[in-house]
Formats: structure tokens, C-alpha cells, sequence
């Protein structure tokens, strides 16, 4: 997709077909947590800095050092649409099949993850004077913990910046672990009450 939208961008344009080719994909895997950066991701168009923002809220794979919520959690969700637009009540794939409570684990990550970045975001175009796109960037590199940026880090105010180290503590340590820290003891009902079907979408 960078190769697609950047074929003729202000980057790309004095490249040759491989080295196109290589820096697109290199860029693509630093999205994921790779830690360098080769180019001046400000050159990008806005289309394509957004889709690198998209790579850098999904993040790296579990047990990593990536952050984002992770690539199993985006894969669980995506195979719950799916299957739900199949008229499927449950998940199967590769020969097994996912437990509910996962599925539910993985809505609830990505419901929080988005939350606290869009959060982070009205928060960051309110105290900030920076333009929304360099916005968006920083804080889904942020929460990704890639340490990519369009150079904005530095000028942020000391707000600013208490929110970007927040967003960077969460993605690193994970919306679980975040949520188990200021959720407290674990409160076990002893009653319930009868259930109500509630109207979706």
C-alpha cells in the first residue's frame, strides 16, 4: 500500500523500482515496532500517513516488545465480523476454534485502545497548535511505541507531552494490564437478575 500511494510522492520520486520497492516494505515493518526509521516520514502523503498510523495502533505480535493492541487481537476481530456476516455463531480456524471470552477480551481492547487515543487526540488538538494529521501520527506512534514521529515530540507543551508518555506506558504494557491496574479487586455477584435483549446496530 506505501508503494501504491507513494509511487510518485516527493520521496519516491528520484528512486529506481527496487529501491522503491525495499523502502516501502522496510517502512511498512517499522510501523510495526521496528524502531528505525530510513526517511523523513513528513514527505508522506496524508492518505498514507494514515494508513501508517492504522499499522502503528494494530502493533506488534503478543509476548513482543511492540505495543498497539496487538496483531492477534485486530486477526480475532476481523474473524468475528466475518463469521458473524456468515450467520456463524462461533469462530473456527485452523483447525480450532477461539473461545468466546477471547473475543470478547479482543472487542474490549480494541473499544479502550480507540477511546484513549481519540481522547489523547482532542486533548493534544486542544492544548497543542500543531495541524490534526501530525497529531493523529505522533500519538498512534505513541501508543504503537514504534518511535516514529514528524518531529512534533519535541515542541509539544509539558501537557503534551504527560499525555504522549501515558499513551507510550499503555501501549507498552498492554490494555489488560493497563485495565487491571486501576480496576481493583475483582467483585464476584451473588445474585442476578433476569436478561433483556437490547436493540444493536
Amino acid at each position: 500500500m506505501i508503494l501504491l500511494l507513494e509511487r510518485n510522492g516527493m520521496f519516491f520520486a528520484d528512486k529506481t523500482w527496487h529501491e522503491k520497492m525495499f523502502y516501502s516494505l522496510f517502512q511498512s515493518v517499522t510501523t510495526r515496532n521496528g524502531g528505525l526509521a530510513t526517511m523523513d516520514v513528513s514527505l508522506f502523503s496524508n492518505p498514507t500517513l494514515l494508513m501508517m498510523c492504522a499499522l502503528m495502533f494494530i502493533g506488534a505480535s503478543p509476548s513482543s516488545v511492540g505495543g498497539g493492541i496487538r496483531t492477534t487481537t485486530f486477526a480475532i476481530i476481523l474473524l468475528a465480523i466475518y463469521n458473524f456476516a456468515r450467520g456463524r455463531q462461533n469462530i473456527k480456524v485452523f483447525g480450532r476454534e477461539i473461545a468466546t471470552e477471547d473475543i470478547i477480551r479482543s472487542f474490549i481492547v480494541m473499544s479502550t485502545a480507540g477511546m484513549l487515543c481519540l481522547s489523547a487526540v482532542i486533548i493534544l488538538a486542544q492544548i497543542e497548535e500543531f495541524q490534526l494529521m501530525p497529531i493523529i501520527f505522533e500519538v498512534s506512534s505513541a501508543f504503537g511505541t514504534t518511535g516514529l514521529s514528524m518531529g512534533i515530540t519535541p515542541e509539544l507543551s509539558t501537557a503534551g507531552k504527560v499525555v504522549i508518555i501515558c499513551l507510550m506506558f499503555i501501549g507498552r504494557i498492554g490494555i489488560f494490564s493497563f485495565l487491571f491496574l486501576i480496576r481493583g479487586n475483582p467483585i464476584k455477584d451473588n445474585y442476578q437478575y433476569p436478561q433483556e435483549k437490547v436493540i444493536i446496530g
